[in-house]
Formats: C-alpha cells, sequence, structure tokens
C-alpha cells in the first residue's frame, strides 16, 4: 500500500485556526482597553467641566453677596430713606454718584437702582436719565424686599432684556418699608471674559427670548458654541458632551440649564473645557493599543507556525508507520511511543495493532500443525467412543425399565444389576428416589384417613354452628330495631330540651332588659325631682323679686305722694308696678305648691319604680336558676342520646358482623363438605399404587367413624340475651309505655343458645 496523498496538511489548519483566535483575542482585548480609556477620559472632561461649573458658580454667588452687602449698607443710609420719602431723586442720586466709578471697579457692581414704596423706579445712580416704571412684574426680588422686608438676591432679566446678577435690600424707616436699594452686576461677556481667561475655557450664556435660544453673551465673539438643536436639548435636560476644534486646541463642550430667581429655566451655559491634553493621551493610548495587538498577533503566528509543523512531522511519521502495517508490513518499526502527550498514545495504539498482527501469524502456523495429526491417535479415540457407547445404552436400557415400572404404579421396583462405573451412581440415586416416593405415597395414605374423618366433622360441627348464628343474628335485628325507637324519642326530647332552654334564655334576657328599663326610669325620676327643687329655688328667687318689686313699688307711691300734682303721673305707674309685683307673688306661690304636690308624686313614683326593678331582679333570678336547671336536663338528653346512638351503633355493627359469621359458617360448611370428597379422591388415587404388603394391608379402606354432634341437652333452658334485657329497661325508662319497643324487645322462643 503506497503513502496516503493529504491534500491539506493539519499544521496549516492548526496555524490558521490559532492565528485567528489569538487575533480575535487581542482585538477584543484590544478594543475593551481602548473603550476603557475612551471612558476614562470622557470622565475626566465631565469631572473637568463640573469642576469648572462650580468655579464659576462660587464666583456668581461671591458677586451676589457683594451686590447684597453693598445694598444693605446703602438701604441703612438714613439720608438714602429721607431722599425716598420725599421723593427726591436728585438727593438720592447724589449721595452715591461719586463712589460709584470706584465701586464699579473694585467690585465689578455696575447697575443701582433706588426703589420707592410702590415698586417704582425713583432713580438709576448708574444712569441718572432713566427712572419711572414699575418693577414688580419682571422682578420678583424688588417684590420680596418692598413687600415682605426681606433682602432678596438673584438671576433676573434687566430692562433691556439682558440677564444680570440682582441684589434688592429694603430700606425701613420706624419699622416701614419705604422702599429698596437694587444693586446688579451683567452677565455679559466682560464679566465672563477674565473668568474664562482664568479657567482656560470658553463660556456662553443663551438665553430664551419667543421661545428660542439666543446668545447674549459669549467669549468667543459673541457666538454660541453648538448648534440651536444642541443647545435646545441641554435646555431640556439631556447630557450634552461635544468635542469641537477652536484653532489649535481640542474642546469639550457640555451644557446645563441656567435657572432664575424663582428657580425657572431661563437659558443654558455652555461651557468648553480645553482637552488638549486628554485627547491627545486618548489618541496616544488607541496607536499603543494597534501597534500592540499587531506585534502580539505577530509573534502568536511565529509561535503557531512553529507548534504546528512540529506537530504534523510527528503525525506524518506516525501515519507512514500505520501504512506499512495496513499494508501487511508487521517488520515496520513504531517511533514516538515514549512521548508522554497524545502522540504518545497514538503510538502505544499502533504498537498494540502491529503485536495483535504479530499473535495472528503465530495462531495461523499452529492451527497448521493441529491438522497435521496421525490417523492413529483418531482410530484410539473411535474405540474409547465405542465403549463408553455400550456402557450408556446398558446404562439407558435399566432406567427405562424401572421408569416403566414406576409408571405403573408398581414402587417395590429395585434395579438390581449394576451399571458401568460412570453410570453407578445414577442407579442408587433411581433406587433411593423410588424409596423415599414408596414412604412419602404411605404417610400421604395415612393423613388422608384422618383428613376424611376430620373434615366430616367439622362439616357437622359448622352445620349446628350456622342454626346457632342466624338465631343470634334474628335476635340482634330485633334489638337494634328497638334500639333505633329509643334513640328517636330520646333525642325528641333532647330537642324539647334545648327549645325549653331557649325560650328560658329568652325570658332571661327580657326579665334583664326590664330590669334595665326600670333602672332608666328610676334615674329619670330622680333627675325629674332635681329639676323639681331646682324650679322651686327659682320661683323661690322670683318670689323674693317680687316682694322687693312690692316694696320699691311702695316707697315710689310714697314718693308720688309727696311730690303732689307732678307725681300723680308716677304714682300710677308706681301701683301698677305693685299690683304686678303682687300677682307675680301669688303665681310663684301656686306653681311652688304645685311643685311640691308634684315631688310627692315623683317620690312615690320613684318608689313603686323601685319596688318594681326588685319584682323583676327576683324574676330574673328564678329564670336563670329554671335556665340552669333546663340546661342541665338539656345536657343530660344530649349524652342520654350521645350514648344511646353509639349503643345503636355497637348493636348494628354486632348484627352486622353476625350476619357475616353465618355467612363465613356457611362457607366453612361447603368448604368442610369439599375437603371431605377430595379426601375420598385422594384415597382412590393412592390406592393405585403398589406400596408393598405391610403398608397396603395397613390401608385398607373402612368406614370413617363419624362423630355425633353434641346438642344442647332437652331439658335446658335457652338463655336470655343480656342485650334484650338492657333494652327493654332503657325502653321502659324513657317511654314508660308497656308495649311498643318494650313489646319488641321480650325475649323469644327463638332466644340464644349457649353452645
Amino acid at each position: 500500500m503506497t503513502e496516503l496523498n493529504i491534500k491539506r496538511p493539519l499544521w496549516v489548519k492548526i496555524t490558521g485556526y490559532g492565528f485567528a483566535a489569538v487575533l480575535f483575542a487581542s482585538v477584543a482585548i484590544g478594543g475593551m482597553a481602548w473603550r476603557a480609556q475612551e471612558a476614562s477620559s470622557d470622565e475626566a472632561l465631565q469631572k473637568q467641566a463640573t469642576s469648572d461649573l462650580a468655579i464659576i458658580q462660587t464666583d456668581m454667588t461671591a458677586i451676589q453677596r457683594s451686590a447684597a452687602a453693598m445694598a444693605s449698607v446703602m438701604a441703612a443710609d438714613p439720608e438714602m430713606a429721607l431722599a425716598i420719602e420725599a421723593n427726591d431723586r436728585a438727593k438720592a442720586i447724589s449721595l452715591y454718584a461719586g463712589v460709584l466709578p470706584q465701586i464699579a471697579k473694585e467690585g465689578g457692581l455696575l447697575y443701582f437702582t433706588v426703589v420707592d414704596a410702590e415698586g417704582n423706579a425713583l432713580a438709576r445712580i448708574h444712569k441718572p436719565e432713566s427712572f419711572g416704571g414699575s418693577m414688580l412684574g419682571r422682578r420678583k426680588t424688588v417684590g420680596i424686599a418692598v413687600k415682605e422686608g426681606k433682602v432678596a438676591s438673584g438671576i433676573e432679566p434687566g430692562p433691556d432684556g439682558n440677564i444680570s446678577m440682582y441684589a434688592t435690600a429694603p430700606v425701613i424707616k420706624n419699622g416701614k418699608v419705604v422702599g429698596a436699594i437694587d444693586v446688579g452686576v451683567p452677565m455679559s461677556t466682560a464679566y465672563f471674559g477674565p473668568l474664562a481667561k482664568k479657567l482656560g475655557d470658553e463660556i456662553a450664556v443663551d438665553v430664551v427670548v419667543d421661545g428660542k435660544l439666543s446668545t447674549r453673551s459669549s467669549t468667543v465673539g459673541d457666538k454660541s458654541l453648538l448648534t440651536p438643536e444642541e443647545m435646545q436639548a441641554g435646555f431640556e435636560g439631556k447630557p450634552i458632551l461635544k468635542q469641537v476644534q477652536m484653532g489649535d486646541r481640542d474642546m469639550m463642550v457640555t451644557v446645563r440649564p441656567l435657572h432664575n430667581f424663582a428657580g425657572e429655566k431661563i437659558g443654558v451655559f455652555e461651557i468648553a473645557a480645553d482637552a488638549t491634553d486628554i485627547v491627545a493621551a486618548k489618541t496616544s493610548a488607541m496607536w499603543t493599543t494597534i501597534i500592540g495587538t499587531l506585534i502580539v498577533s505577530a509573534l502568536t503566528l511565529v509561535g503557531f507556525l512553529f507548534f504546528a509543523r512540529a506537530l504534523a512531522g510527528a503525525i506524518s511519521r506516525l501515519t507512514r508507520t500505520m501504512s506499512k502495517l495496513a499494508s501487511g508490513d508487521l517488520s515496520a518499526e513504531v517511533e514516538g511511543d515514549n512521548r508522554p502527550d497524545e502522540i504518545g498514545a497514538m503510538a502505544k495504539a499502533v504498537e498494540v495493532f502491529k503485536q495483535n498482527g504479530l499473535k495472528a501469524r503465530e495462531l495461523e502456523r499452529q492451527a497448521d500443525e493441529q491438522r497435521n495429526l496421525s490417523e492413529e491417535q483418531r482410530r484410539r479415540n473411535a474405540e474409547q467412543d465405542r465403549i463408553r457407547a455400550e456402557s450408556m445404552a446398558e446404562a439407558t436400557s435399566g432406567l427405562a425399565e424401572g421408569l416403566s415400572h414406576l409408571s405403573s404404579g408398581d414402587l417395590t421396583f429395585q434395579l438390581a444389576k449394576p451399571f458401568a462405573e460412570e453410570f453407578e451412581g445414577l442407579r442408587a440415586d433411581f433406587n433411593n428416589t423410588v424409596e423415599q416416593l414408596r414412604g412419602t405415597l404411605a404417610s400421604v395414605a395415612n393423613a388422608t384417613s384422618s383428613i376424611d374423618s376430620g373434615s366430616r366433622e367439622v362439616s357437622q360441627s359448622a352445620d349446628d354452628l350456622s342454626k346457632r348464628t342466624e338465631q343470634q343474628a334474628a335476635s340482634l335485628e330485633e334489638t337494634a330495631a328497638a334500639l333505633d325507637e329509643i334513640t328517636t324519642n330520646v333525642a325528641n326530647s333532647s330537642k324539647r330540651a334545648d327549645e325549653a332552654r331557649a325560650v328560658a334564655i329568652q325570658a332571661n334576657d327580657s326579665a334583664r332588659q326590664s330590669g334595665a328599663v326600670v333602672a332608666n326610669a328610676v334615674d329619670a325620676m330622680g333627675r325629674i325631682e332635681q329639676s323639681s327643687d331646682q324650679i322651686g329655688n327659682i320661683i323661690g328667687v322670683i318670689d323674693d323679686i317680687a316682694f322687693q318689686t312690692n316694696l320699691l313699688a311702695l316707697n315710689a307711691g310714697v314718693e308720688a305722694a309727696r311730690a303732689g300734682e307732678a307725681g300723680k303721673g308716677f304714682a300710677v305707674v308706681a301701683q301698677e308696678v305693685r299690683e304686678l309685683a303682687q300677682r307675680s307673688a301669688q303665681a310663684a306661690k301656686e306653681i311652688k305648691d304645685l311643685i311640691g304636690k308634684s315631688s310627692v308624686e315623683v317620690e312615690t313614683g320613684v318608689r313603686l319604680v323601685s319596688d318594681t326593678g326588685k319584682a323583676l331582679k327576683t324574676i330574673e333570678e328564678y329564670i336563670v336558676t329554671i335556665n340552669q336547671h333546663m340546661d342541665a336536663i338539656a345536657t343530660s338528653s344530649r349524652e342520654q342520646s350521645v350514648g344511646l346512638n353509639e349503643v345503636n351503633t355497637a348493636v348494628n355493627q354486632m348484627d352486622q358482623v353476625t350476619q357475616q359469621n353465618a355467612a363465613m359458617v356457611e362457607e366453612a360448611n361447603a368448604a368442610g363438605a369439599t375437603l371431605a370428597t377430595e379426601a375420598g379422591r385422594l384415597r382412590e388415587l393412592i390406592g393405585g399404587f403398589q406400596l408393598g404388603g405391610s403398608v397396603q394391608a395397613g390401608y385398607a379402606p373402612a368406614p370413617a367413624a363419624r362423630r355425633t354432634p353434641v346438642n344442647a341437652a332437652p331439658h335446658t333452658k335457652p338463655v336470655s340475651s343480656p342485650a334484650r334485657s338492657m333494652v327493654g329497661k332503657i325502653a321502659k325508662a324513657f317511654t314508660g309505655r308497656s308495649g311498643g319497643a318494650a313489646a319488641a324487645a321480650a325475649p323469644v322462643a327463638e332466644s340464644w343458645e349457649e353452645f
């Protein structure tokens, strides 16, 4: 067999697959590293933008605090309060016009406005020719200072629409707000320019005007840093981070919403942070990753090439060896079997194939030698086979004769003629088997006679037991019927006791409610008595008032008499008042008498109601006692009913068991008869065997002795059932009738018998 033609060498595939895997892994690792570097760069840019924004906001907060401090100082000036009260614009401007340039230069504060108590601009110190107009509509800080008397600061639109940082302080005189001082700084390029230069950033502020974002200040020539769409997205709160090129610098622009004093979004901050170093580092990391990936891939390709060539060489040598073995050349040497890897295992397996081929050749040689045995040896073997066949035929003939006697029932036959030596054990085993079978059948014959006699006795006894069981079942059936009727009566009694108990409980509840009603009536009578006493006291007061009024009228009459003609009219009035006082006293007396009588009647009613309550309490106690007795009777009736149900259940179970016993006795009787018949058939079958003279004579069939069953003596008196006696007593106790269930429970002639 020629060498195999390999079209696709294994080392090429291994090299290709390994290089592809390593290249893929290198690219994946490089990509993840570059992605991590990019994420780190973005995070650094975000942190830088956040830090710059925090610095800007800190500076704006400091400006607002400075403005608030300046506004508070100016508002505390008494001359300013007098100027505002007097509506003196010129005086208000002259107070601080001289120091305004110095304040603007050192503190950056440019706007100074004096506001009156109505929120109108009394004077603008930075712009004297501009004054008037209400500031409450567009300036929340002014409204808080004027209306609430508090200092307020924040970002708000100015009169020209541009946004500024303002601080407003109230001017208070004698505890009353008479006006306010408003100080501001415009959020213009002039303010953000130095701050952006200090940070190395670019800043732009865009404000919403007519629903669109408009750039109000910018450090890049009053232009925005992003497109309108990107600014709108930042205004809506979406994260914006964009890289832009500004000259030779790489800038990362981020957007933050801008809120006014009221918390409303009015625009956005655009902050461009210098990211030249970060972008350069990210680009360097990307090229480093690419170059590293290429170097690792090249080195891996070379390594896999050397490894694949070495592996392919070992496999090629092993393939050539297998080709030689397949062509029948078992002299080929197997190389590489001492290697510890899979190639070594394959070489060992090939060596096993080679050794198996050598062993097959040796077996073929031995088979050829075996076919060359001599003819003499074959003849000797044939003679030995003939002698063995004759001995086997003799043994087979003897066994056939013995089996013939055995099949005819002759168990006395024995094999007396000896067999060949190797078959002598078979003859002895046959003789022993026949001897044991003869003894076994003799024992079975004797046992069959005893079984026949016993089965007849069992059949007779089962017949007698069946009759007694039927009598017992009839008695139990009558007992069960009587118990059913008693159980029904006891259940009815228990039900009536429960109904009586329920009626007693209702009566008890009614008596208790009546007692409560009486108690309430007693309380009401007591309250009526107290009210009567109070009315009596009031009538006494009225009586005293009438008496005093009578005295006063009397004195007035005396004084009118002394006055003469001038006091006649007054005397008539005094007389009328006196008569009215007398009638009031009379009426009060009558009412007092009636209240006295009513008190007596109320007291009598209270006593009667109390007596009624006591009587109802006594009735309630009697009803409780009756209820307790009825409860005891109901409980006893339920217990008796439960007990009778249990007795009834037990008697029914006894009835069912007795019926089952009767059926089982019938089955036992039939089984006994069947057993006797089968015993006779077995005796006839055993009679067909020859068991020897002594045994055959001892088994002469004779009629089985039958035992007469022992019946109850004629003079024996039937014993009455204890269950019948118990049921009769229960029936008399609960029904009190002589007939019905008692008559059904009376003993009859077919009572249970003792056996």
